[in-house]
């Protein structure tokens, strides 16, 4: 007995101490960034022709989207991906999600649920969105499977 808790215990401190160090992904260091408006990690994992396509149809690249959150035009309370499906082509990897956003910004935006589609690139060995785009939807019996109603 005395031996399994033992073992029990010491994969458990493994694990803890492997989750501790574990990189973040890409799409988690993304939604942080934005939420806290970090400038120095947005200027790092936005690629240089990013593009960033808001739930009301506006499109900001990386200068006028960083300049939005650095300037409170856009401030995001909350923004969260859940469901996430990748597919993956070379170094490119194409990510959709469901999650809920709330924001304040100068130009009226919808709120709630949404379907995120992002894309991320390898540039030079490191990984950088190259888009993102929020598009609203309504919440359906399929909406858990990414199949949600556009509104």
């Amino acid at each position: 007995m005395k031996i399994c808790a033992s073992f029990v215990l010491m994969i458990t401190l493994l694990a803890s101490g492997a989750l501790a160090h574990a990189k973040a992904s890409i799409a988690d260091m993304y939604t942080d960034a934005v939420m806290t408006a970090d400038i120095p990690v947005l200027e790092k994992i936005l690629a240089p022709n990013f593009w960033y396509i808001a739930s009301n149809g506006h499109i900001r690249d990386k200068a006028h989207f960083i300049e939005d959150l650095k300037d409170k035009k856009l401030v995001v309370n909350r923004m969260t991906l859940t469901n996430i499906r990748e597919t993956k082509v070379g170094d490119t990897s194409l990510l959709t999600s469901n999650g809920i956003f709330h924001g304040m910004s100068d130009m009226p935006r919808p709120q709630g649920l949404m379907r995120y589609t992002m894309v991320i690139a390898d540039n030079n060995g490191s990984e950088q969105v190259v888009l993102f785009q929020a598009t609203p939807v309504i919440s359906t019996e399929d909406c858990m499977d990414g199949n949600c109603k556009i509104k």
